[in-house]
């Protein structure tokens, strides 16, 4: 008698728990707009698409012009002529944009190396041996480090 009892509320507990979980499943659905509304599942912006930079963020600033043009057309309904002179207008000011964030790039990695060397003027001798050590694993591997 007693086995049945506890084999009951255990069911009752499986099942009170599925309905929790379908329920949310079901308010969390309706709460989170679907990939399709986002844009995920346009041509270049899935997760199996990385681009031509492969996998990762790309480099470069944002979506190739013709991705940017055809969102672009989507959502505001652009003519062709619009389509032609957006992609002229991108294509013109990428080489801006690229120029731009090299400059950026070049005096971050310039103030970096002068926090480095600021930094390694501070330290003891031993100190500055683990110090340089982890630069060395940081730039071997990326900010996070070594592989865990």
């Amino acid at each position: 008698m007693f086995g049945n009892r506890v084999r009951i509320w255990f069911a009752l507990f499986v099942l009170a728990v599925f309905g929790v979980g379908l329920a949310g499943g079901v308010l969390i659905g309706r709460a989170v707009p679907r990939r399709a509304e986002r844009g995920v599942d346009r041509p270049g912006r899935g997760p199996g698409d990385f681009g031509p930079g492969g996998p990762g963020p790309r480099r470069g600033g944002g979506p190739p012009p013709r991705l940017l043009v055809e969102r672009l057309t989507t959502d505001l309904n652009l003519t062709v002529d619009q389509q032609k002179k957006i992609e002229e207008i991108l294509t013109a000011s990428r080489t801006r944009v690229e120029t731009l964030q090299r400059d950026v790039r070049d005096r971050f990695d310039a103030e970096q190396r002068s926090l480095r060397e600021a930094i390694h003027q501070v330290l003891t001798p031993e100190q500055q041996q683990k110090f340089d050590q982890r630069e060395r694993e940081r730039g071997r591997f990326g900010r996070r480090g070594p592989p865990r």
